[in-house]
C-alpha cells in the first residue's frame, strides 16, 4: 500500500490575529515565530476504491526521519469531521477522487494553547496535496498557494509554511526577515488538559467586547511598533510591545459575553516572573 509521510511546525503568535471573516481571514495582521520543534506527523495511505476517508491516531514515527515522542491525539468527532472536511476540500482543489487513511499525531500535547491546529492542518495540507501530486504526476503548488488552501481549515496553519518570522496581512502570509539567533523558545506545559473554550468559539465569542471596536487598529499600530523595534535590537521595547498585546488579548477574554477569562493565580505568578 502506498504511502506518504511529513510534518509541519506549529507557530506562535506576538501579534495575534483575533476575530475572523469567512474563509478564516484574519481581521487584523499578525506576526508569529515558527516552533520548528513542535510539529505534526502525518502519514497518508490511499485506500481502496470505495472507502471513504478515514482518521486515526498516529502511534508510532516508523518511515518518518526522526525519533521524537508523540502525544497520540484524541480528538472528538466534531474535530475528526473537521480534518476531514479539510481533506475533501484539498481532494477538491485538486479534483482527485481517491480517498485516504489519513494518521496524525504530535509531539507535543494538543488543544491546551500551543497552536496543535496550525501544525495540524498545515501537515494534512502539505502531506495530502504532495501525495496527490505524485499520483497525478502534476506540479505541486507554491508555498503560497499551499498556505492559503491550509488556512480555509485553520487560520493560523497559513503562518506555519513560513518562518523562522511570518507576517500575515490580508494579502497573505509570507517571511519576515529578522534576526532570529537572538532568540531562546521554552514552552512550560502547566496544564496539558484541552482548553475549555476553542481559538474557534474565542474568534466569535471577542466581538462582543466593548473593546473589540478598536482592536485592528490597536494590534497594527502593535505589529508596526514590534517589527521596528526587533529590527532596531530594541528588545526591551519589542517585550513592552508583547506584554501589551497579551493583556489586551485578554481584556477581550473577560469582557466577552459570556466571558472566558481563565488565567490562574498560578499562572499569573509565573508570567510575571518571567516578564
Amino acid at each position: 500500500m502506498k504511502t506518504f509521510v511529513g510534518s509541519m511546525p506549529s507557530n506562535i503568535a506576538l501579534i495575534k490575529y483575533m476575530g475572523k471573516v469567512p474563509g478564516n481571514i484574519g481581521i487584523n495582521p499578525s506576526v508569529s515565530f515558527t516552533l520548528d520543534h513542535l510539529r505534526t506527523f502525518v502519514k497518508l495511505e490511499v485506500l481502496d476504491s470505495g472507502k471513504p476517508n478515514e482518521w486515526l491516531s498516529l502511534e508510532n514515527l516508523e518511515g518518518f526521519e526522526t525519533t521524537a515522542a508523540l502525544y497520540p491525539i484524541k480528538m472528538s468527532e466534531a474535530g475528526k469531521q473537521r480534518f476531514l472536511n479539510h481533506l475533501d476540500s484539498i481532494q477538491r482543489h485538486f479534483e482527485f477522487d481517491r480517498n485516504f487513511l489519513v494518521k496524525s499525531a504530535n509531539n507535543f500535547p494538543s488543544d491546551c494553547g500551543i497552536a496543535s491546529s496550525a501544525s495540524s492542518f498545515a501537515a494534512l495540507t502539505q502531506v495530502a496535496s504532495e501525495a496527490i501530486c505524485q499520483i497525478k504526476n502534476i506540479e505541486l503548488p507554491s508555498a503560497d498557494v499551499l498556505s492559503k488552501l491550509s488556512r480555509t481549515g485553520s487560520g493560523s496553519s497559513i503562518r506555519s509554511f513560513y518562518g523562522p518570522w511570518s507576517l500575515w496581512t490580508e494579502s497573505g502570509a509570507s517571511s519576515l526577515e529578522l534576526d532570529s539567533d537572538k532568540w531562546l523558545h521554552q514552552v512550560l506545559i502547566l496544564e496539558s488538559e484541552k482548553k475549555t473554550v476553542s481559538s474557534s468559539q474565542a474568534h466569535q465569542l471577542v466581538t462582543s467586547s466593548l473593546l473589540f471596536a478598536g482592536r485592528k487598529d490597536r494590534a497594527g499600530l502593535r505589529l508596526g511598533q514590534l517589527i521596528a523595534a526587533m529590527k532596531s535590537d530594541d528588545w526591551d521595547q519589542a517585550c513592552d510591545i508583547c506584554w501589551a498585546e497579551f493583556w489586551d488579548m485578554h481584556a477581550l477574554f473577560e469582557t466577552s459575553t459570556p466571558n472566558f477569562g481563565y488565567m490562574n493565580s498560578e499562572c499569573m505568578q509565573i508570567l510575571q516572573k518571567l516578564r
